[in-house]
C-alpha cells in the first residue's frame, strides 16, 4: 500500500513551492515580454516588498507577492537581499539549488521565447514565408508550420545570413542550401497529407527521435525484418556499399564494381579495374622474336632489326593490363536495382508474416486500411521507429527506410505508422546509431531515384488521399483547395529537373 507520508515530505512540499514560485516567475515574465521589455528591467526598482530576519529564518516578500523563507540563513543572506537588484539574485541567495536552477529554466524560455519572436519577423522579410502573428507559413500553403520546424528554420536562415559572402543575393543562397530545401520539401510534404494531426506532430516525432531529412524532404527511419530463406550477405553488402558510396564519399555508384575473392566481397572502383604495368624483354618488338617478317606475297624476309636472330638487348616497355580483383559479381548500380530480383533478398514483418520486404522494393498496403492513432502498437498501418526504440527488436534484420510525409498515418510516442516505404539498406542497431549520429554520412544524398518516382502523377495521388480520409473521417479535414494542391506539387515538381541534371552531371 502507498504510504500518504509522502505527500508530507519535504520534497513533496519543495517541489511544491518550487512549481509555485517557477509558474509566478513564468507569468510575470511572459507578461513583461509582451511589452518588449528587457529582462533585466523588469522588477520594480526594489525587486522585494519585505524582508524579515527572525532568529536564522529569513523571509522575503516579493514585489509580486510571492513569499519565501530560508532557515539557517545569516545576517549577511538578509543584506546581500537587501543589496540584490533583481528577483534572479534574491533567489540565488534564498533558494536552493534546485529553485535556482528552476528559475533559470524559466529565464532561459522566456529567452528563447524571446528570440523566437524575433525569428519569426526575420522569416516574414523572406519571399518563402508568409507571417500572420505569431503564424508562419511556407508560400501557397495554408498550413501553419510546427513551432519546432518554425525554430529550424530560423537556425538556417542565420546560419546562411553568416555563412555566405559571394556574388549570389540572400535569397539565392538560402535556395541553393541544401539544408534549407531539405525542411522546405519535407513541410511541403507534410501539407499534402490529409491527416492534419500527423503533420503537425510529425517534425516533433522526428526531432526527438533523432530521424534524417534527405535533400528532397523525405526521412529515413528504421524498422526490423524476418529474413525467409538464405544468407543475405550480398544483399547487406551491395545496399551498403551503394548508399555509402553516395552518403559517405558523395561519388557516383556507376563507377564501382564488386568481386568476390577468398570468400569476401570487395568493392573497386573502375580506375583499380586497369592499371599500366612495365615489363622487361628481349624479344625484338619488331618482328616479335620470330627473327623474321612476311611480306604480301607471302615470302618471308630476314628481320632487319635483330638480323634475324629474334632477339635484341635488354628493354623496358609498359602495357595497361587488367587486374585481377576475383570473381567478378557486378557493377554496384547495376547489382543494387537488381536486388528486387535476387533470391535472397526476401523478408517479412514480424507481427503477421504476410508483407513481401524486399531491398529496393517499395512496401505499400491500401491507404484506406490504415488507422490515425497515437499508439504504439496494434493499430493498422506499417510501422517505422528510430534507433532508440525496443521496437527494432522484433526481427532478425534491421533495415533502413525512406519516407514521404505524405504517406504518414500516424505517430506514437516511439513509432509511427504509414502506408508506404522503401526499405533500402541492410543494417544493424549498433550501425543505424553510428551513422545516424554521424555527420560524414550526408543523407541528404539518399534519394534521387525514389523522388522521381513519387513526383510521377503528384496531383492526382495528393488529390486521392485527401478524397480517401474524408470518406473515414468527419472531424478535423482542414479545408485545402485544389488549387493549392496544384500550387504545392509544382513548387515539389521544380525539384525533379534538378536531379535529372545532377544525375546526368556525375556520371
Amino acid at each position: 500500500m502507498m504510504s500518504t507520508n509522502k505527500f508530507l515530505s519535504l520534497d513533496w512540499f519543495k517541489e511544491t513551492a518550487e512549481s509555485a514560485i517557477a509558474t509566478v516567475v513564468a507569468n510575470k515574465l511572459e507578461s513583461l515580454m509582451e511589452q518588449d521589455v528587457p529582462v533585466e528591467q523588469q522588477c520594480h526598482a526594489k525587486p522585494y516588498f519585505a524582508i524579515k530576519l527572525v532568529n536564522d529564518t529569513l523571509t522575503v516578500v516579493l514585489a509580486d507577492g510571492t513569499i519565501f523563507s530560508k532557515p539557517g540563513a545569516t545576517e549577511d543572506d538578509y543584506f546581500a537581499v537587501q543589496k540584490a537588484k533583481t528577483i534572479y539574485e534574491i533567489h540565488a541567495i534564498v533558494g536552493c539549488k534546485d529553485v535556482v536552477e528552476d528559475v533559470e529554466r524559466v529565464k532561459a524560455e522566456a529567452e528563447r521565447i524571446k528570440a523566437l519572436h524575433k525569428g519569426i519577423q526575420l522569416l516574414a522579410d523572406i519571399d518563402d514565408f508568409t507571417v500572420e502573428g505569431n503564424s508562419v507559413y511556407l508560400k501557397g500553403t495554408s498550413r501553419s508550420m510546427p513551432q519546432l520546424l518554425v525554430e529550424k528554420f530560423i537556425e538556417i536562415v542565420n546560419r546562411v545570413g553568416n555563412e555566405f559572402a559571394d556574388h549570389r543575393t540572400f535569397e539565392q543562397a538560402l535556395n541553393e542550401d541544401d539544408d534549407f530545401m531539405a525542411h522546405k520539401n519535407f513541410f511541403m510534404w507534410c501539407c499534402l497529407n490529409p491527416r492534419a494531426e500527423v503533420a503537425n506532430e510529425l517534425y516533433r516525432f522526428l526531432t526527438e527521435n533523432k530521424f534524417k531529412i534527405t535533400k528532397q524532404g523525405f526521412f529515413v527511419a528504421l524498422r526490423n525484418v524476418v529474413t525467409l530463406h538464405g544468407s543475405p550477405e550480398l544483399v547487406h553488402f551491395v545496399s551498403n556499399a551503394y548508399n555509402k558510396v553516395k552518403a559517405v564519399w558523395k561519388k557516383n555508384p556507376d563507377q564501382y564494381t564488386i568481386f568476390l575473392e577468398d570468400g569476401e566481397y570487395k568493392l573497386v572502383h573502375d580506375d583499380k579495374l586497369e592499371e599500366d604495368k612495365t615489363f622487361t624483354d628481349t624479344r625484338c618488338p619488331e618482328c616479335d622474336g620470330d627473327g623474321y617478317w612476311e611480306d604480301f606475297d607471302g615470302d618471308t624476309h630476314d628481320c632487319g632489326h635483330c638480323n634475324g636472330t629474334g632477339e635484341v638487348e635488354e628493354y623496358e616497355y609498359t602495357e595497361t593490363v587488367y587486374v585481377d580483383h576475383g570473381q567478378k559479381i557486378g557493377g554496384l548500380t547495376e547489382l543494387y536495382l537488381d536486388l528486387p530480383n535476387r533470391e535472397e533478398n526476401r523478408f517479412t514483418d514480424n507481427w503477421s508474416r504476410t508483407f513481401d520486404i524486399r531491398i529496393g522494393q517499395v512496401v505499400a498496403m491500401p491507404k484506406e486500411d490504415c488507422n490515425w492513432s497515437t499508439q504504439d502498437c496494434a493499430t493498422a498501418g506499417l510501422h517505422f521507429a528510430g534507433y532508440t526504440a525496443p521496437y527494432v527488436l522484433c526481427g532478425d534484420t534491421t533495415v533502413m527506410t525512406l519516407h514521404n510525409p505524405m504517406k504518414v498515418v500516424g505517430i506514437g510516442r516511439e513509432k509511427g505508422r504509414c502506408w508506404e516505404y522503401l526499405p533500402f539498406m541492410l543494417t544493424t542497431v549498433a550501425e543505424a546509431d553510428q551513422i545516424m549520429n554521424d555527420r560524414s554520412f550526408d543523407f541528404l544524398q539518399l534519394d534521387e531515384e525514389y523522388a522521381i518516382r513519387e513526383l510521377e502523377s503528384l496531383a492526382e495521388k495528393a488529390k486521392e488521399g485527401f478524397a480517401t480520409e474524408s470518406t473515414k473521417y468527419e472531424f478535423n479535414m482542414p479545408a485545402i483547395s485544389a488549387s493549392e494542391i496544384n500550387s504545392i506539387v509544382n513548387t515539389l515538381s521544380e525539384m525533379k529537373a534538378k536531379i535529372v541534371n545532377r544525375i546526368v552531371t556525375i556520371k
